[in-house]
């Protein structure tokens, strides 16, 4: 792992501090090490791992990788026939769920694998429904940790809290990131993994200082604050874009914090950051360091504000797919990347992001990208709106929104559809409209958009708006 070394020096040099807190339990870097080193795992070069309970999972996966395998770290709340086909395809050596390893007779050296060995594989969405398996080396993370706790200022003995489940990968580095600088990782109970009472208790009785996670987990940990939280001094925003609404929640419940947020992806690392300060902009930041950026339109490099498909030179990209590759997501050409994203660059070298590829729907030959949709909808005062898909045997797809708003809460249907026609184009306007009490959010806390396509075709826990 990238960071097996760096837990080292801290479980020599302050092996009573804190590595992990998960309610009333608390894992010491020295403990940590020590479990880790006298874990007994099986043979096999890759070891998928399955837990549930945050500090076993961080014994278990520092196990894994500090003893020189490839941990593939499965979702805990995976069907069980969802998983079956998963290992069938991965083909693991062996397979850790929910129980630690038996101790060993005699403790194992544990450290950081060569830069080119593999050492992670995680999952992200496919577009058949079966996950696709992307495999990182050491180096990859380890330029990467070098960086952002640099940027985002993580330091020995910073309490960080972040919301969301460790088999996502935002969440899994953002524990990297505190074991390789000396913070001390906050994560909820298992069972309060969407629980906003129980997030905002951590944030206060912990004295979190530095809060990561993706918009829909950050509206879940701070929509209740009625309160400012005096030790919250960062917090970093990523996975999609922050609305100005669930912007401007942030800096109301943090009014003192720096409040950064950054386009990446699962395949990529951090491509662009920005610092958020209330003021509007559509830009998703500039290049974060080693990265560098360019747009390509109708085969040549688009010039500035011209639209294409964002290709990324970094040395912080996945190696490739072990699992569910169908050749449309992440690309290679020579030095440069893409997972085939779309946008444009301004005239001050600005990121500007219009479409997530997987996302992308055809309506009546028009490529239409919710997110643009979903920015508009924002802008009208409904930042949790989902738009998705619905197949139309005349016109491709129909484009149908989902608004979630609390029960009680007025919803002027005419002047939202009126807002919507002045700022999009016919092809892009939602033609069906929905309003939901919440969201569903798939494990790692994003709008689940499969989900919402099923809910809108049967009418389940969904109630559709006039159509005038």
């Amino acid at each position: 792992m990238p960071f097996i070394n760096r837990l080292l020096h801290w479980a020599r040099t302050s092996p009573e501090r804190a590595a992990v807190v998960v309610g009333d339990r608390e894992l010491t870097y020295g403990e940590l090490a020590a479990r880790a080193s006298r874990s007994e795992l099986p043979a096999g070069g890759m070891i998928a791992m399955q837990f549930e309970d945050p500090v076993d999972f961080a014994v278990a996966f520092t196990a894994v990788v500090g003893q020189g395998r490839c941990a593939a770290v499965l979702d805990p709340v995976w069907p069980a026939a969802q998983l079956a086909e998963v290992l069938e395809g991965l083909g693991p050596d062996a397979v850790l769920a929910g129980e630690l390893c038996p101790e060993a007779s005699r403790p194992s050296q544990l450290a950081d694998p060569p830069p080119d060995a593999r050492f992670y594989c995680g999952f992200t969405s496919g577009t058949s429904g079966m996950p696709k398996g992307f495999v990182r080396t050491v180096g990859s993370w380890s330029r990467s940790l070098e960086r952002s706790v640099d940027w985002f200022g993580v330091t020995p003995g910073l309490r960080v809290f972040a919301p969301g489940p460790l088999a996502a990968s935002l969440s899994l580095y953002a524990l990297a990131e505190c074991l390789y600088a000396g913070a001390t990782f906050y994560a909820p109970a298992p069972e309060a993994v969407a629980g906003r009472a129980a997030f905002l208790e951590i944030l206060r009785s912990g004295h979190i200082e530095h809060l990561v996670g993706v918009p829909s987990a950050l509206r879940l940990a701070l929509e209740r604050a009625e309160t400012a939280l005096p030790h919250l001094r960062t917090v970093v925003s990523g996975g999609s874009r922050l609305s100005a609404a669930e912007a401007g929640m942030v800096l109301r419940a943090a009014p003192a914090a720096r409040v950064f947020e950054y386009y990446g992806a699962s395949e990529l690392s951090i491509v662009t950051v920005r610092r958020v300060d209330g003021s509007a902009g559509s830009d998703v930041g500039h290049p974060f360091a080693g990265v560098q950026i360019r747009v390509h339109a109708d085969g040549r490099t688009a010039g500035p504000g011209e639209e294409g498909t964002i290709h990324v030179r970094t040395d912080t990209a996945i190696e490739g797919y072990l699992l569910g590759d169908d050749g449309r997501s992440f690309q290679r050409h020579g030095d440069w990347v893409t997972v085939q994203d779309t946008g444009w660059i301004d005239d001050d070298d600005a990121l500007h992001l219009t479409g997530r590829h997987g996302d992308m729907v055809v309506v009546a030959g028009t490529n239409v990208y919710p997110s643009e949709v979903e920015a508009v909808l924002a802008g009208a005062g409904y930042p949790a709106s989902v738009v998705v898909g619905i197949p139309d045997p005349r016109r491709g797809a129909t484009l149908a929104a989902v608004i979630e708003t609390p029960p009680g809460t007025d919803l002027d249907v005419p002047r939202l559809r009126s807002f919507l026609k002045k700022q999009l184009p016919p092809p892009k306007v939602p033609r069906r409209m929905y309003r939901t009490v919440r969201l569903p959010l798939t494990p790692a806390g994003k709008p689940d958009r499969a989900a919402l396509e099923a809910m809108v075709r049967t009418g389940g826990e969904v109630h559709e708006l006039p159509a005038r």
